[in-house]
């Protein structure tokens, strides 16, 4: 009885241990969302609201709901979205001005610099004229199959980058 006494002391032991542990483990688990948006996956069908050439990320009175579609082809770290834009507003989800309207987003490997993607290996390059995002585009976006389509970067928004 003796060493039954014993064992079970040293039972309750571990238990209080295991259990002082787990409880330690999980005052440090983070429950916000990464905060990153270099780190961030947009879902395919991205919901904004549009109202003429404003557009949010949350709903708002009088802000028509549309779907943007973004296209994660880059899922690694670090990636930004880079916007595929047109004077096809037929196609469009809206419109930014000027005869230019956004057609949809696909992710890259580069980093947001402000507001600004950086797409990796074009960081300090004007990246809307060049063929390889226009080829990107046209085979990523149904909206941008005729390679219309040029590149901006000023996505970071989304994310509350002002």
């Amino acid at each position: 009885m003796k060493y039954f006494a014993e064992l079970l002391k040293i039972l309750v032991g571990l238990l209080c241990l295991s259990i002082a542990t787990i409880v330690q483990a999980d005052d440090s688990i983070d429950d916000e969302p990464d905060s990153n948006p270099n780190r961030a996956l947009l879902p395919e069908n991205f919901t904004v609201y549009v109202e003429d050439n404003v557009v949010v990320n949350a709903p708002y009175p009088g802000f028509v709901e549309k779907t943007l579609p973004t296209v994660n082809e880059f899922q690694g770290y670090p990636g930004c979205y880079i916007a595929a834009y047109s004077h096809n507003e037929e196609d469009s989800v809206y419109g930014v001005g000027g005869d230019i309207f956004v057609m949809g987003q696909v992710r890259v490997p580069g980093r947001y610099e402000g507001r600004i993607c950086r797409t990796k290996g074009y960081e300090r390059a004007d990246i809307s004229a060049l063929p390889e995002f226009k080829e990107l585009f046209s085979r990523t976006l149904p909206a941008c199959k005729d390679g219309s389509c040029w590149a901006g970067g000023d996505t970071g928004g989304w994310f509350g980058i002002q």
